[in-house]
């Protein structure tokens, strides 16, 4: 093989201009290519993949909870309530810049809100009717009952507040609808908050909450940095204009994942140069030449470039912490040009050079490149960009380092190959041959054989994670205050066809309030109780009409009308709940329960491409 790398040395030799315009050509080329490859800062690509973890990723990647950032307004002391909503409406006419990377808002409810939610319950009460709320409502047919339920009505109406209630009173004299809207506090999981003028506060009204669902999964990272920059741009704003009364903070995994990703190019960066830099300043002290180093580095740079030019007809993108193993890589690849260099001082013959040197080098790279390759067998993404990164770089560079050492370092006749520095001497010290040295090693390996397997493994995956201080003390202002930072688990139920993906997820749901009753788990925030199969619709819609008999709805309708005309009612003052009384109800379709705002259930469900999930969040 020595002799094909002899034949292209010489013709390089004979033609040098167009030989260095054609590898300035290739190192374009190269340049080029590896420019458009797509970096990937999704630290959850070293997680190792399966078949079985494939379908658990595209369950989790239709999942709503995980991406949301909570906005909290801190209150200083000696501040009210009012300060704390008033900084939010600020932000929020603030947020308006962001609007290409929001979806929604949580944490504010308007009046147009809850009518439509009481509307759309009202319409379709038998739904959201359990077995144990016809015993309430059977307890309100009673007469003494509905004799002090018109009373209490009566006076509710006449009540300043009568403007507001009155329609709800006509239409429900018996309250039901109330009964039927209690099932929302399933959506739930903490009883940390109250609602103050249209918005969330934690009880004891020291903070403000307010719930960003992004447009973006927190993985993209790279779009996600421009959101990231503008919502710190309006934080520093609004704490420099509400200071000494509110502050602003954020947490979320969008945050964590910009936060990880910035740091991940910083510690390239650094490790890259420090690694650089430290083999230059080796190389400098050991050859006295600042050339040299520079000329070692050129196959390197050859090498990375190919490699990731590779990469990007292969797959397009690439994982950033792969590129992290470059600071090894360079170790790795310097030391071909360094046996290059060696031996091309004991022998300045290019023809030897070639024949002692060529099927070493080249063993060498291969060995090496096997080993990385060996990564492709890992389930893992991140670690399988490593494998054919490493291995391709390592390649690609001892091909150059026989291609181009040689012409750009020629030793001069009679150069002394002695040296008396400080690595010389290192070097030709007898490791071998020190006793004290010999006895500490095998000491050391008789130690280790009972020490190696108490080495523990840190099964802590949230450990991978980067969190900056600010988010941290974000997260810690909301411990102390809410439990939305205590252990959370996600369970979701999926499959091909929604009324399946139903079924499955109420079984959960009745499951999930057998453990609650047990104290086994603290909470649990479902839609179980809400969004119903087709079959257990028409099971509540079936125990309703059954529950309103013709005789039961008769009586109910006499002691109305007969207690109402005591306190001035019209026998037509309930007109509106006789109709519903008579109702012919039908069954409800997902996506009708979808366009209720105020539910938020589209951070339950969700569907792609005929793939459906429904999420429970569980506090343990």
């Amino acid at each position: 093989m020595h002799k094909y790398f002899i034949a292209i040395h010489f013709f390089i030799s004979r033609n040098r201009i167009v030989s260095v315009f054609f590898a300035f050509l290739i190192l374009a080329l190269f340049g080029f290519f590896a420019s458009k490859i797509k970096f990937e800062e999704d630290i959850t690509k070293l997680i190792p993949k399966s078949e079985r973890s494939d379908e658990t990723a595209k369950v989790l990647g239709q999942l709503n909870f995980t991406d949301k950032i909570t906005v909290i307004f801190n209150a200083e002391k000696g501040t009210s309530s009012n300060d704390l909503t008033e900084m939010a409406t600020v932000f929020l006419d603030s947020l308006q810049s962001c609007d290409a990377y929001i979806n929604s808002v949580q944490g504010q409810v308007d009046d147009e809100n809850i009518q439509e939610t009481f509307g759309f319950v009202y319409e379709n009460l038998p739904l959201f009717l359990d077995d144990a709320d016809y015993e309430k409502i059977q307890e309100k047919l009673r007469s003494d009952s509905v004799s002090e339920t018109v009373s209490v009505n009566y006076r509710n109406i006449i009540s300043p507040t009568g403007i507001v209630t009155k329609d709800f009173i006509l239409q429900d004299p018996l309250g039901i609808s109330f009964i039927a809207l209690k099932k929302l506090q399933q959506l739930g999981t903490s009883d940390d908050f109250i609602l103050e003028n249209g918005f969330v506060l934690t009880k004891d009204k020291t903070k403000l909450l307010l719930f960003i669902n992004p447009k973006l999964p927190g993985s993209e990272t790279e779009k996600n940095t421009l959101f990231v920059a503008k919502l710190k741009s309006i934080q520093e704003n609004l704490n420099t204009q509400f200071k000494g009364k509110t502050k602003l903070d954020y947490f979320g995994s969008a945050l964590i994942a910009v936060a990880n990703a910035n740091q991940i190019k910083s510690d390239i960066q650094t490790t890259l140069f420090i690694s650089m830099g430290a083999l230059m300043l080796i190389l400098c002290v050991y050859y006295r030449k600042f050339f040299i180093p520079i000329i070692i580095f050129i196959p390197t740079i050859f090498g990375v470039l190919a490699s990731l030019a590779l990469l990007y007809f292969l797959k397009g993108t690439i994982s950033a912490i792969s590129l992290s193993i470059g600071a090894v890589l360079l170790g790795v690849t310097v030391d071909y040009s360094l046996h290059i260099l060696t031996h091309y001082k004991h022998n300045s013959d290019i023809k030897t050079l070639y024949k002692d040197i060529t099927m070493p080098l080249i063993m060498s790279s291969t060995t090496t490149a096997v080993a990385f390759l060996c990564l492709l067998f890992v389930k893992s993404e991140a670690l399988q960009d490593l494998g054919i990164f490493a291995s391709s770089s390592v390649i690609i560079t001892s091909l150059f380092s026989l291609l181009i050492i040689p012409h750009l370092y020629t030793p001069k006749p009679g150069e002394s190959l002695e040296r008396k520095t400080v690595l010389d001497k290192m070097a030709g010290f007898a490791f071998e041959r020190n006793k004290i040295l010999v006895l500490l090693s095998i000491v050391i390996i008789i130690v280790s054989l009972f020490t190696y397997q108490k080495v523990g493994f840190n099964n802590d995956i949230s450990q991978l994670n980067y969190v900056p201080s600010d988010i941290k003390k974000a997260e810690k202002d909301l411990e102390s205050s809410t439990s939305l930072t205590s252990k959370s688990l996600y369970v979701a139920v999926y499959g091909n066809s929604i009324d399946e993906v139903l079924q499955k997820n109420r079984k959960l749901y009745q499951d999930l309030s057998q453990e609650k009753n047990e104290n086994k788990i603290l909470n649990f925030s479902s839609v179980g109780s809400l969004l119903l199969s087709k079959q257990e619709q028409q099971k509540k819609i079936d125990k309703w009409n059954s529950f309103w008999d013709q005789n039961k709805k008769s009586n109910l309708t006499d002691q109305l009308i007969s207690n109402g005309q005591k306190f001035g009612f019209k026998p037509t003052a309930y007109e509106p709940f006789y109709e519903l009384l008579n109702k012919n109800f039908g069954q409800v379709s997902y996506e009708e329960f979808l366009k209720i705002k105020a539910l938020y259930l589209q951070e339950f469900v969700t569907e792609k491409e005929g793939f459906f999930t429904i999420s429970t969040l569980i506090k343990v």
